[in-house]
């Protein structure tokens, strides 16, 4: 991000900023369907964003097809729980993913509260005023490759 946007984000950033202040989650990440990171709040310094969101793109692409399986358009919140952290993923309209990390099982209802705020807030302004991004406009086949590349780079054993 550079120190421009850093002193004046969108209102994108600005929304998961605030989600992660009163949610009091680690991080927010925007994510399209094709698995680039939009935009990111909150600390990052432990997270490797473009992996997780071609990871989350690929689980909420076969979370889809799950849902078709049983009758249902789609599924709009993945839940994850770990030991120590955790993950809200959230639809948002049908083409972005809004992800949340977080520590402590006890904040799961604060989370899904504060996401589904966030989501009719990103779902009142993003359709309309999104421009894509550079990395947006990367091919579906070009970005396929990267992402398996990616993905296998990811879990190579050392």
């Amino acid at each position: 991000m550079n120190e421009d946007a850093a002193q004046n984000p969108g209102p994108v950033t600005h929304i998961l900023s605030s989600l992660i202040e009163r949610s009091g989650a680690l991080t927010a990440l925007l994510v399209s369907k094709e698995g680039m990171v939009i935009t990111e709040a909150g600390d990052t310094s432990y997270l490797n964003t473009t992996a997780m969101a071609a990871l989350v793109a690929g689980m909420f692409s076969a979370t889809r097809e799950v849902a078709r399986i049983v009758g249902e358009k789609h599924f709009s919140i993945l839940l994850q729980q770990g030991e120590s952290r955790h993950i809200h993923i959230s639809l948002i309209h049908d083409s972005k993913m809004m992800v949340l990390i977080f520590e402590d099982h006890q904040r799961i209802g604060l989370v899904r509260y504060e996401a589904r705020r966030a989501g009719e807030e990103l779902n009142s302004i993003l359709m309309p005023t999104l421009k894509p991004s550079e990395a947006e406009q990367i091919s579906t086949p070009q970005f396929k490759e990267y992402a398996l590349n990616l993905i296998d780079r990811i879990f190579q054993a050392k």
